[in-house]
């Protein structure tokens, strides 16, 4: 055919028609097999989703060969008649399996929908039945050549008998069929009163404050929650309603063309009965060579709206992750979806002018395009497995530290767990023979060897045999000073080893940071043989960075924790000097001036007659005022409450906290309420290490004493009351609750900084634990402090 030929109307509107089928091929065929490859393959729904997508595949494999070359006689079994009654299985199941998946997602969400999906299925299943039989029994329709003359020109079979399965029936039945299954599980009776109710009130203008739009929406979407409480299939359907609603709203565009059509066949088709002598007009021809030009303009357009159809559904899938059933890596496979849709454009354009240029066999054509779909879908699927793959081996680099676990185990524990690191990275991420990690800095262990043998031989002294590719360089690292720049450009290196007495290469690679050479990487030949590419070494410089980073932390937070413990014992024997040299030195000495303050009196006394009473008066008030601060210090000093560690030793941690309570807070609140039983507190006792204790008998004190001081805010009348807690199921949790002003009131009336609590909670996080403290408006305070059963070994 030439290319004239090709752009007359009738040949150029075949060509789109199967343009559009070629394209729907490809598009429902990637997503068949990107769901059955990503989906969990146990789940029923995700099998129902990988047969309809399927099937809706070999319905437009079908329909592109009936397009094609409709009216060509094939010798064999696969004519036009076969692949006509072929497509009535995927014709008939598509729109089922659509209700199938509409009223699995919707059931998901409402208990209604649950129940009455067995009715439902069944409704649609008996009306799809009824579609297949007449369409067996027609004898019109049983035939393509009969179908399309019935279509386009009202001619059938043996029309004088109107009976069940005549032409008049069949259209019907069909169309509801298609109808009920689009918008089944969308537009229900019940939800259709609720739309017409709310337009009702709207055309009536009794609406509320509420605006239209959410009217509507809380009409149709029932069954709603929150996204806050939704699963992962909830969820995705959640999202994934609207674009799935506007692709049911275009399955009745569809519908409504179709009927269009249905309506204008049965019109003709009476006008065939009721006229005797029929004008030769109304005869078709004797053969067709063509389908009809208003039948394929008809056929475009409703292929046309299942490819908008295909694309909204296909959004839904790699977006929200409809039929998946597990979350997928929904950016990477939109942007291959996206690329998807512009392939299986190019291709059926391509595919549609070449068969008509070259009179090609179409099916050849489609099969080859099959199968290259199905590599692409296989391509992506396993380019993508091998990126979570590899994303599961990193996970031991990528994943936090926790400061607990660091802080609770020694330097040599921290040291096997690195070793498993470096392990890790050199057996199942590079898959190396042998490898060893020098480090040049700092306490801890100097290397980390990965069967690396003491008759494994290197000569760092040797000039390397070939340099590797310097490391691309951060933004912040191209900006730092010349003489890191000038380490920065040492890179990667080979050099010769003896392995087991035989010479093989070694590739060497320095580490550098802010400290300049801090340590050096040699890895071994690969287990299969290969080379290192680029994105291995800068994998292992990465791996091995972190290994020394983690390295800095733990050294780092030692030195934080020594520091702390250091301040702690001089802030104790700061307190216990300082009761020594009340106790020693300056009570004495005020006591020694009072004595000898009065040894003076009696002389004061014998010569007050030749005296003025000034200096008796004077003598007085200086040895009242003496006597005074005598007194207040000594009572200072036998009240001052024992020191935490003296009570933890002797009492335990909850009876300590309970004896502080009842002696030391006794007039600041006016109801305690102790709620830890003696099982538990016996419990605690024993479980609680005493550094831990001490820091928690500290933590509950400030959260008394904050309690006591700014509990009443301005109103010193004001009861509180104290509610104390604690737990052990397993994790140590102690609570401490007041009914006060809350901290928002408390804060304008008092002048509290909060420093005290989040000093204790800095320390307590340091040990593994953490110290909450929540408000309310309405009132009171509760602090949380909370201790892993990890933090407590």
């Amino acid at each position: 055919m030439s290319l004239t030929t090709l752009l007359e109307p009738a040949y150029l509107f075949q060509t789109m028609a199967v343009a559009l089928s070629v394209f729907n091929l490809v598009a429902f065929l990637w997503l068949t097999f990107t769901v059955w490859l990503n989906s969990d393959r146990r789940s029923m729904i995700a099998r129902v989703g990988f047969v309809g997508l399927g099937m809706a595949a070999l319905f437009f494999f079908i329909h592109a060969l009936l397009i094609a070359n409709p009216f060509a006689h094939t010798p064999g079994l696969v004519s036009a008649d076969f692949l006509w009654r072929l497509i009535w299985l995927p014709a008939l199941g598509v729109p089922y399996i659509w209700f199938v998946i509409g009223l699995h997602y919707a059931s998901l969400i409402s208990e209604q929908w649950r129940r009455r999906r067995p009715l439902l299925l069944m409704c649609s299943g008996l009306l799809g039945c009824a579609v297949l039989v007449s369409l067996i029994f027609n004898r019109s329709t049983f035939t393509f050549a009969g179908t399309i003359r019935l279509l386009a020109f009202g001619d059938v079979v043996d029309g004088a008998n109107v009976n069940l399965f005549s032409p008049l029936v069949l259209p019907m039945l069909f169309l509801c069929y298609l109808a009920f299954c689009a918008i089944g599980p969308w537009f229900t009776p019940g939800r259709m009163g609720q739309l017409l109710k709310v337009f009702w009130l709207a055309l009536s203008g009794r609406m509320e404050k509420r605006s239209l739009r959410e009217r509507l929406v809380d009409a149709f979407w029932d069954g709603r929650r929150s996204l806050d409480l939704s699963g992962e299939p909830e969820l995705s359907w959640h999202l994934a309603r609207p674009i799935l609603l506007l692709a049911a709203l275009l399955m009745v565009g569809l519908v409504v063309c179709l009927g269009t059509l249905s309506v204008r066949s049965m019109i003709h088709w009476f006008q065939l009965h009721d006229t005797a002598s029929s004008n030769s007009l109304l005869h078709p021809p004797a053969t067709l060579s063509m389908i009809p030009p208003n039948l394929v303009l008809l056929d475009i357009f409703s292929s046309g709206l299942v490819a908008v159809i295909v694309l909204l559904f296909g959004y839904s899938i790699v977006r929200h992750g409809i039929l998946i059933e597990r979350p997928l890596a929904r950016r990477g496979f939109f942007e291959q979806w996206r690329g998807i849709v512009i392939v299986a454009t190019t291709v059926a354009l391509f595919i549609a002018v070449f068969i008509k240029l070259t009179s090609s066999s179409l099916s050849g054509l489609l099969l080859i395009t099959s199968l290259a779909t199905g590599a692409y879908a296989l391509f992506t699927w396993s380019s993508y497995t091998a990126h979570d793959r590899y994303i599961a081996l990193l996970g031991p680099f990528l994943r936090s530290t926790t400061l607990r676990y660091w802080l609770n185990t020694d330097l040599q524990k921290t040291e096997r767990s690195m070793e498993d690191l470096f392990f890790h990275l050199c057996k199942d991420v590079l898959d190396i023979q042998c490898a060893r990690l020098i480090v040049l800095s700092g306490p801890a262990k100097r290397s980390f060897d990965y069967r690396w043998s003491s008759d494994d031989l290197i000569d760092d002294d040797e000039p390397p045999l070939v340099k590797g590719k310097r490391p691309v360089l951060s933004a912040n690292q191209q900006e730092q000073p010349s003489y890191e720049a000038k380490e920065a450009s040492v890179h990667a290196y080979r050099i010769r080893m003896v392995r087991q007495g035989l010479s093989t290469i070694c590739w060497v690679l320095p580490i550098y940071d802010d400290l300049g050479l801090v340590a050096k990487l040699y890895l071994g030949p690969r287990q299969d043989g290969a080379v290192f590419t680029n994105e291995d070494i800068e994998l292992a410089h990465a791996c091995g960075q972190r290994i020394l980073d983690t390295l800095r932390d733990h050294e780092a937070v030692l030195a934080i924790a020594g520091l702390l413990r250091r301040r702690t014992v001089d802030v104790k024997l700061l307190g216990a000097q300082q009761r020594r040299v009340l106790h020693d030195e300056i009570l004495p000495h005020m006591h020694l001036a009072l004595l000898k303050l009065e040894s003076l009196r009696p002389f004061v006394h014998a010569n007050e007659q030749s005296r003025s009473h000034e200096p008796n008066e004077a003598l007085d008030e200086v040895v009242g005022a003496i006597s005074d601060a005598h007194r207040r210090l000594a009572a200072m000093m036998r009240t001052t409450t024992t020191g935490a560690p003296l009570r933890l030793e002797r009492d335990g941690l909850m009876h300590a906290i309970r004896t502080m309570i009842e002696h030391d807070f006794q007039q600041a609140f006016d109801e305690v309420r102790w709620q830890v039983a003696e099982e538990t507190a016996q419990c605690i006792d024993e479980i609680v290490p005493p550094a831990i204790a001490e820091l928690l008998f500290a933590a509950v004190q400030e959260a008394l004493r904050n309690a006591a001081r700014h509990g009443r805010g301005s109103d010193v009348h004001r009861r509180l009351c104290l509610t104390f807690s604690a737990s052990c199921q397993p994790h140590l949790e102690v609570i401490v609750a007041d009914d006060g002003v809350g901290i928002m009131a408390a804060s304008s009336t008092t002048t509290g900084t909060g420093g005290g609590l989040l000093t204790h909670s800095a320390l307590l996080a340091i040990a593994g634990g953490s110290l909450a403290v929540k408000s309310w408006p309405e009132g009171g305070v509760t602090v949380r402090i909370l201790l892993p059963v990890e933090a407590l070994r």
